[in-house]
């Protein structure tokens, strides 16, 4: 009797047969971020019958199921020694693969019809709008320039969003009325920065109030009738596929 064939799926490619130290590297290399991707394996070409794992900020996060008629069964959260040793020993047809994890039923996830905990935005270093974020030694951050009906004519408002690592927000420094230099105002509150790196970053809904503006990323799914979140006073839009890109 022949061995089954194992296909293995990411974002950047198939592999036939992978080995473990494939299956390794793959699972180190999965991004917590919204669209980080996934690994995942395939037996037969069968698409009942697989185990695939996504990495989160709180751990994997694997789903498995074995043919058509048994329940789809989950693991979350899953630290990364266990997560590969359940998905090696799924690869290599060994009766215990659910022993490094403790698994639960589960069915396979809906397409969502709410916006997601964690709002990835994309780095853009040629737009106006976000040409400055990415991550810092404590955390992630946005810095903005924005002009709105309640600056004095002339006056741009310059602002720089704080989050922690699992995109929270924990503070801001705002100059609403700005008379001179606002990029260059903009400029060295990044430099006070310690270790920063432009990119993606992917932060939760917030909130906050200075003088007569508010800044916030809020959630407009209930007034809509469709997933999206908007980010105030920008006027730019984020909605599915929830890959960091927006409308204005």
């Amino acid at each position: 009797m022949s061995s089954p064939r194992i296909t293995l799926y990411h974002r950047d490619g198939v592999h036939e047969q992978p080995s473990g130290g494939l299956l390794w590297v793959l699972l180190d290399q999965l991004s917590d971020l919204p669209g980080g991707g996934s690994v995942a394996l395939v037996r037969d070409g069968d698409d009942d019958d697989f185990i695939q794992a996504w990495r989160l900020p709180d751990g994997y996060r694997l789903l498995a199921q074995e043919g058509q008629e048994a329940p789809a069964e989950l693991a979350h959260p899953v630290a990364f020694d266990a997560a590969f040793e359940a998905m090696l020993a799924w690869n290599l047809g060994r009766d215990g693969w659910r022993e490094a994890c403790e698994w639960r039923s589960a069915t396979l996830p809906p397409e969502p019809d709410t916006p997601p905990a964690l709002i990835r935005i994309e780095y853009h270093p040629d737009s106006m709008r976000t040409d400055r974020l990415g991550r810092y030694a404590d955390g992630q951050f946005l810095a903005l320039l924005s002009g709105t009906r309640h600056n004095p004519p002339g006056a741009i408002g310059v602002a720089l969003f704080l989050f922690d690592h699992t995109g929270t927000y924990t503070g801001s420094r705002i100059h609403n009325d700005v008379f001179g230099d606002a990029h260059g105002l903009r400029e060295q509150l990044i430099a006070d920065l310690p270790d920063v790196a432009y990119g993606d970053i992917a932060i939760r809904t917030f909130r906050v109030r200075e003088g007569d503006v508010t800044w916030e990323l809020v959630d407009q799914t209930a007034e809509h009738g469709v997933p999206r979140v908007s980010f105030y006073p920008m006027d730019i839009m984020f909605a599915p596929p929830w890959d960091g890109t927006y409308d204005t």
